[in-house]
């Protein structure tokens, strides 16, 4: 029941495309097993533990193996919480593998573990938690991609950017086409639709016809909103 209330809770996991592996729960399961009602410190390594195991693939090789040694390390009472660096170092030394996210990692990761962790922590809960299927959210371009690769000449990875990238729900995605941000967002905000949690920027969500479609403008907001969705995910991520 304790994981199952920090997966809800704290993780705020709702559906299948954000877990890459279930069988990272294991050693969640098994710390809380030994130490029930972890404080809010320890809470927050597990965090960090999940996201780490996630998207740096830790779990994608030997797994019964990993598990089995994590189990010499989680699996007992502690006293100093839950030991994230003691398992940063085994999966370091035993498994040759990165141990914290790097920003060039939001461009190899999948999108939507970190799309779901920026909402949770902008919105206070996840997007995917919905019952409704025209509601899920799917994966928006900001500054849709037919006119930036027509009109503009920009290729794929100036496109396909974490920076340029938010959820929008199922329905709405259908009902905004191609349609620039400027008058997207402008029609939203004058709806009284707060989207900032969107954009992440105050200058650009205070006033959206700064969102002007042109190369300078794009590759700047592209550039300084990838950099915001950095700090916000590395806070969580590398405590």
């Amino acid at each position: 029941m304790e994981l199952r209330d920090f997966i809800e809770n704290e993780l705020q996991l709702y559906a299948g495309k954000v877990i890459r592996t279930y069988n990272s729960f294991i050693p969640l399961f098994d710390y809380l097993y030994h130490n029930p009602k972890p404080d809010e410190s320890s809470r927050l390594l597990m965090r960090a533990y999940h996201y780490k195991a996630q998207l740096l693939g830790w779990y994608s090789r030997s797994t019964d193996a990993l598990i089995n040694s994590l189990h010499g390390i989680v699996g007992k009472a502690s006293t100093t919480g839950f030991p994230l660096e003691d398992i940063k170092a085994y999966i370091r030394s035993g498994r040759k593998s990165d141990v914290d996210l790097q920003p060039t990692h939001l461009g190899q990761s999948r999108l939507s573990i970190l799309l779901n962790l920026l909402y949770v922590e902008k919105v206070g809960k996840a997007p995917f938690n919905v019952k409704y299927k025209g509601i899920e959210p799917h994966i928006d371009h900001i500054y849709p991609q037919s006119p930036l690769r027509k009109q503009l000449g920009l290729a794929s990875a100036e496109i396909n950017d974490i920076g340029n990238f938010r959820f929008i729900g199922a329905s709405d995605n259908l009902r905004k086409r191609a349609e620039l941000p400027a008058s997207f967002f402008g029609r939203l905000k004058t709806g009284g639709i707060d989207i900032e949690k969107h954009l992440l920027l105050p200058d650009v969500s205070a006033d959206p016809s700064k969102l002007v479609f042109d190369g300078p403008t794009y590759a700047s907001f592209r550039s300084r909103r990838h950099d915001e969705i950095w700090k916000i995910v590395n806070r969580v991520v590398n405590p």
